[in-house]
C-alpha cells in the first residue's frame, strides 16, 4: 500500500479540483458548440425558406409544416438526388459549405481558447509546487550556508509535514549533532592544552631540584654529601614518576577515553581493597577505623578504578586525622542507589576551600606543602565516569564526611 505524504496529498487535491473545472469547461465548450451549429443550422434553413417564399409566397404553410413537423425518408431520398445532381453530397469541400466552415471556425476559436485556459491552470499549478519546493530547497541551503559560517539562521515552516519537513528535521539535527562534535574537539583541545600546562608546571619544580642537585655533583664533596643527595634525586624522580602517572589517569579519566567495566562490585570487597594502603599510616597514628555494612551490597561499575578512587579519599582522611582519631566507613543502598559514606573526625575543611577541593591542582589552607591537590579531582573524575557522584560536608576541627553515591541502572 502506498503512503502519501502531506505534498502529495496536497497535489492530488489540486489536481482532482482542476480536473473537476476540466470537465466543468468541456461541458460548458460542448454546450456552446452545439449551439453554434444549431444557431448556424436554423440561419441556414431562414435562408432558404426566405429565397423560397420569395419566389412562391402561397407555399409558406406547407413549406414551414416540412420544417417543423421534420423530412420523411422520401423527401431525404429525394432531395439526395436533385442535390448530387449538382455535386452536393457528403464530398463537399468545406470551401463550398459556409454553414459548415463557419461552424469549424467558431468551434477551433472556442476550443482554442479553452485548452489555453486548461494549460495556464496547468502551468499555474506546476508553477506553485515548483516555487514551494524551491524555497523550501532555498530555505535548507540558507540554514546550511549559516551553520557552517557559525551564524544563527532560522529556518521557516521546521515542523511542517510531510517529506520536506522530515528533511528539514533531520537536517537540523544532524547540524545540531555536528556542532556538538566540534564543540567537543574544541574543548578537547583546551582540555590537552591545559593538562599540558599543568603538568608542565607540576614538573617544573622537582626538574629545578634535580638540575641544580646534578650540578653540585660535579663538585668535589664528601661522599656522604653525594649519597644525600643521591637520596635526594631518587625521592625527586619518585615523586615526576609519581606525579606523571597520576596526571595521565586523571587526563583519560576526564578526556572519557577509559572504557570502564560494568560488572557487579561487592561494596566490602571494595572498601578492603581501598583500606589497604593506608593500613600502616592509620596504625602508625593510631587511627581507630570501623566499617558498617552489609556485606551483599553492590553495585554496576569497575573494582579498579573504583579502588582508586576510594584510596585517593581514604588517604586524604588519614592525612587530616589527628593521632588517636577516628575514621568510620559505613554504606548502604536501597532501589535507586548504593551510598558510601567516609568520615573522619580530624580537622576539618575551611568554608573558603570546601567549593574547590575536587578542582586539579587546587591546594588548600590546611594542605601539606608536598600535596599536589591532583588525588580528590581523580576520585570525583573516576566516580563520576562510572554513573556515581561524590559530595562533602565539613566543620572545621570536627571533621569532613564524604558522601559517594552510585546510582542503580537497569536494562544495561
Amino acid at each position: 500500500m502506498i503512503k502519501y505524504n502531506s505534498e502529495m496529498k496536497s497535489f492530488i487535491r489540486n489536481f482532482i479540483a482542476l480536473l473537476f473545472i476540466t470537465i466543468l469547461l468541456c461541458a460548458g465548450v460542448t454546450i456552446l458548440n452545439v449551439n453554434i451549429i444549431k444557431n448556424k443550422v436554423v440561419e441556414n434553413n431562414q435562408a432558404i425558406i426566405g429565397k423560397i417564399l420569395t419566389e412562391l409566397p402561397n407555399m409558406e404553410e406547407e413549406i414551414i409544416d416540412i420544417i417543423t413537423q421534420g423530412n420523411s425518408k422520401e423527401n431525404l431520398s429525394l432531395g439526395k438526388d436533385i442535390l448530387s445532381k449538382y455535386n452536393y453530397d457528403k464530398n463537399i469541400s468545406l470551401a463550398n459549405e459556409p454553414i459548415i466552415s463557419e461552424s469549424i471556425k467558431y468551434i477551433f476559436n472556442i476550443n482554442w481558447i479553452f485548452v489555453s485556459i486548461i494549460l495556464i491552470l496547468c502551468l499555474v499549478l506546476a508553477l506553485y509546487y515548483f516555487r514551494k519546493i524551491y524555497e523550501d530547497i532555498k530555505d535548507m541551503t540558507d540554514y546550511v550556508y549559516n551553520s557552517s559560517e557559525g551564524r544563527n539562521f532560522d529556518m521557516k515552516n521546521r515542523n511542517q509535514e510531510g517529506q520536506i519537513g522530515l528533511l528539514k528535521t533531520e537536517l537540523i539535527k544532524m547540524t545540531n549533532i555536528l556542532k556538538e562534535k566540534v564543540e567537543l574537539l574544541n574543548n578537547e583541545k583546551i582540555f590537552l592544552n591545559e593538562v599540558i600546562s599543568d603538568i608542565s608546571h607540576q614538573l617544573k619544580t622537582p626538574m629545578t631540584s634535580l638540575i641544580i642537585l646534578n650540578d653540585l655533583m660535579y663538585e668535589d664533596l664528601p661522599k656522604e654529601t653525594k649519597i644525600e643527595f643521591l637520596d635526594k634525586i631518587k625521592s625527586q624522580l619518585n615523586r615526576m614518576e609519581w606525579l606523571i602517572k597520576s596526571m595521565l589517569k586523571l587526563s583519560k579519566v576526564e578526556a572519557k577515553v577509559i572504557d570502564f567495566e560494568k560488572k557487579e562490585v561487592k561494596v566490602s570487597e571494595l572498601i578492603k581493597k581501598s583500606i589497604s594502603p593506608s593500613l600502616i599510616s592509620m596504625e602508625i597514628k593510631n587511627i581507630e577505623l570501623t566499617v558498617n555494612g552489609d556485606e551483599n551490597i553492590s553495585y554496576i561499575g569497575d573494582i579498579n578504578w573504583s579502588c582508586e578512587a576510594f584510596v585517593n579519599i581514604i588517604k586524604n582522611c588519614v592525612e587530616h586525622t589527628d593521632t588517636n582519631g577516628k575514621i568510620n566507613i559505613s554504606y548502604e543502598e536501597n532501589p535507586l542507589y548504593c551510598e558510601v559514606v567516609i568520615k573522619d573526625n580530624g580537622e576539618g575543611i575551611d568554608k573558603k576551600d570546601l567549593p574547590h577541593i575536587f578542582k586539579r591542582f587546587y591546594k588548600g589552607k590546611s594542605s601539606k606543602d608536598d600535596s599536589v591537590g591532583i588525588g580528590l579531582a581523580m576520585a570525583k573524575s573516576i566516580i563520576e565516569s562510572q554513573n556515581g557522584d561524590i559530595y562533602v560536608k565539613s566543620e572545621k576541627n570536627k571533621g569532613s564526611e564524604f558522601h559517594i553515591i552510585f546510582h542503580k541502572t537497569y536494562g544495561d
